[in-house]
């Protein structure tokens, strides 16, 4: 047989390496494990590297909580937040430099929060500077046995450095649960109260999951919608790991399936080999998971190649008969189609038609998935000095509008968010019969 030319083996070579690549082959990477045994129930690419996101603030947590548990902190210590830490961007909780909290406050603002300026609090008061305490989570992580992982900073924020994979954060999961058991609660918090504010805890699965009771959500371009989820149910606690959703809701539906899989398993004693026995594949680069739309010039910035990145495909993991009743159920229950309980958010006025479209085009843009909530309008209104134009997202849940405002405000938009009046949406309801509405 004559040998083919050179271009064409290269070719091949490449195809096959395609093939092989993990980065490839890797959609969402997910485990499901035993807490009290570690044993696997299901698994898929977990030991695929992985950016965490603020996945990592459970890391953040596990060594408060140690210092906690040895005397080094105290839960009514006051700590303080310095420059750097004021700075970090959303999602945080808005501290300004030399501000102080107690370090309860700055737990639960990390574990309902997602609050990226508490973390770094937290992290200079036990490490001195942020990196040394990256340099610590790193050093406590391998001795954990979470060998894909390394930490560059406390909260997750993007980094090339900054890498974990769904079976390490298992492994940390359990470790919290077993270690930690009297602080396990700070994630299980449904609000957190702080300066007359109640801020709801950004983990939908804890009112949308039977006995589902704690752990963390995470998002960045690079990671996509993460989420560690812990339930318990006759005595079975299990823990589920989801990494690489590509919508929030996505995330909660998909790790439902998943805790449903957990817990028919656990039932039939459908346990597989200790998550210690599974191996890392090849070390190659995360994949970036949100590389197209929104998202793309932060692949960039974070080496990708954005033209690479295949179309998104919805996760599909198997749904039980139990979730499948569940979801049928919750479908089926009647709900109005118009709500007094309606938000309307108010993005800012202007005094030409086509600026307020502008607004609304590049609102749109920084919303990504929430766009998909509620209706873009542009009211036309008028006063003494004249006409103006005003850009409105309508039609919302309150714990919607509120989603929109800190996306936006952490994009430097202005948004503000008000109840819809009543007589308003009853109108709405009225002129809505007899036609269908248009959707965007």
């Amino acid at each position: 047989m004559s040998a083919l030319p050179k271009p064409h083996l290269a070719l091949i070579s490449l195809a096959c390496l395609m093939l092989q690549s993990p980065f490839a082959a890797a959609r969402y990477a997910a485990i499901v494990i035993d807490a009290d045994s570690g044993r696997v129930i299901h698994e898929n690419e977990s030991t695929q590297r992985w950016y965490p996101a603020s996945l990592t603030k459970v890391m953040t947590m596990y060594m408060t909580f140690a210092a906690l548990e040895s005397g080094d902190l105290k839960l009514t210590d006051t700590v303080y937040a310095s420059k750097h830490a004021a700075s970090m961007p959303s999602s945080k909780l808005g501290l300004r430099a030399g501000q102080s909290l107690t370090v309860e406050q700055a737990i639960m603002a990390v574990t309902t929060r997602s609050a990226n300026d508490a973390a770094v609090v937290l992290a200079e008061r036990l490490g001195g500077t942020e990196s040394n305490f990256a340099a610590m989570m790193t050093q406590t992580a391998h001795r954990l046995g979470m060998s894909s992982s390394s930490f560059e900073n406390a909260s997750g924020l993007p980094d090339d450095g900054q890498i974990s994979s769904a079976r390490d954060l298992a492994l940390l999961s359990a470790a919290v649960l077993r270690d930690f058991p009297q602080y396990y609660h700070y994630f299980s918090a449904t609000e957190f109260r702080y300066k007359g504010r109640v801020m709801p805890n950004t983990n939908k699965i804890l009112k949308t999951y039977p006995d589902a009771d704690g752990f963390k959500t995470g998002f960045t371009c690079g990671s996509g919608y993460n989420l560690i989820a812990s339930a318990k149910r006759n005595g079975h606690r299990i823990i589920g790991v989801l990494l690489g959703a590509h919508s929030s809701g996505e995330r909660f539906e998909q790790m439902s399936n998943l805790l449903d899989i957990g817990f028919a398993k656990t039932a039939n004693n459908q346990f597989g080999e200790h998550i210690s026995q599974l191996h890392d594949i090849a070390q190659s680069p995360p994949p970036f998971q949100l590389a197209s739309n929104r998202c793309a010039g932060s692949a960039e910035q974070m080496g990708a190649d954005s033209g690479s990145i295949s179309r998104y495909e919805p996760i599909r993991i198997n749904e039980t008969p139990e979730g499948r009743e569940r979801r049928l159920l919750a479908a089926n229950k009647p709900q109005p189609r118009y709500s007094a309980a309606s938000w309307n958010v108010s993005l800012g006025s202007f005094p030409r038609k086509i600026d307020a479209d502008v607004n609304l085009q590049r609102v749109r843009n920084a919303l990504g998935p929430l766009a998909k909530n509620g209706q873009p309008r542009i009211v036309k209104s008028k006063n003494k000095r004249g006409t103006l134009w005003l850009s409105q997202w309508t039609g919302l849940q309150q714990d919607d509008s509120r989603d929109f405002c800190r996306r936006l405000h952490g994009k430097n938009l202005d948004c503000s968010s008000f109840p819809q009046p009543k007589q308003t949406v009853a109108a709405a309801g009225n002129r809505s019969k007899g036609r269908h509405r248009n959707h965007s």
